[in-house]
Order: C-alpha cells, then sequence, then structure tokens
C-alpha cells in the first residue's frame, strides 16, 4: 500500500468532549504510519439530536457539527497529510457502514465516552458500533 492510498477515519463526538487525546493519538498515528489522507466524521443521529425531521434544525445541526470539526482541524494544522471534513446525518451504524464501503480506511480512530448504566442500555454506545460495523481496525481512545 502507498502512502497515496493510506487513509484513516477519525470519527469525532459532539464539541463537548474532551479530545486532546484523541489529537494526541492522531498525530502518533499519522506520524508511524505514512498516512496520505484524513477523513474527519462528525455522524449527526438525528434521533437524538433532531428527533422528527424538521429541516431548520437539520441545518443549525449539521452547521455546529461542521464547527467542531473545524477546531479539530485546527489543532492538526502544521500534519503532513490531507484533511477532509464529512458530516453525515442518520445512525452511526449506518453512516460508518456507508463511509467505510466508499473510502476504504486502513484504521478508524474513534474517542469512548464516559456513558454508563441506564443511559448506556437505552441510548447504545457510538464507539460499540463503529467496532461492530468496521472492516478495519478500530483504535479506541479514552476520552
Amino acid at each position: 500500500m502507498t502512502k497515496q492510498d493510506r487513509n484513516i477515519f477519525v470519527v469525532l463526538r459532539d464539541g463537548k468532549q474532551n479530545q486532546l487525546s484523541l489529537i494526541k493519538e492522531t498525530r502518533n498515528y499519522i506520524a508511524t504510519n505514512n498516512t496520505s489522507k484524513i477523513y474527519l466524521l462528525r455522524i449527526v443521529d438525528r434521533s437524538e439530536d433532531i428527533g422528527v425531521f424538521n429541516p431548520e434544525a437539520e441545518e443549525a445541526i449539521v452547521t455546529k457539527a461542521e464547527k467542531d470539526i473545524s477546531r479539530f482541524l485546527s489543532e492538526l494544522s502544521n500534519i503532513n497529510c490531507q484533511l477532509e471534513k464529512i458530516v453525515k446525518i442518520g445512525s452511526y451504524q449506518d453512516r460508518i457502514e456507508e463511509l467505510v464501503n466508499k473510502y476504504n480506511p486502513e484504521a478508524i480512530i474513534v474517542q469512548s465516552s464516559k456513558m454508563s448504566g441506564i443511559k448506556k442500555i437505552f441510548l447504545g454506545s457510538t464507539t460499540a458500533d463503529v467496532i461492530n460495523n468496521a472492516h478495519c481496525p478500530v483504535i479506541v481512545v479514552g476520552s
């Protein structure tokens, strides 16, 4: 696999989460794996953020997601590879599967959340969705 073919996904959660460890792991991965492109993914789960279809709410949430990615992007501004932002709306499971099939990343880096108990049972786990639906190595970074 040439540098030209090597790309990774970095799955960003909401902007409130501390992303220092995710930034550090992304930099480490790039430094040791000759990565050519990073896809910064922010997936908005309509069921938990929007409810029923509402175009105005959806647009506001997508705009916020793009700002979250831009903040993360500014932390990676001096790396030697291409960066591309992707915002998708839908379930993590469906969107991750769709994007993995389209871009064929060599790895996915995702940050775990501190969800536990009853909340985890009813809301599920984004990290678990990524791990269960990826067809490549998944690097889970503590939050």
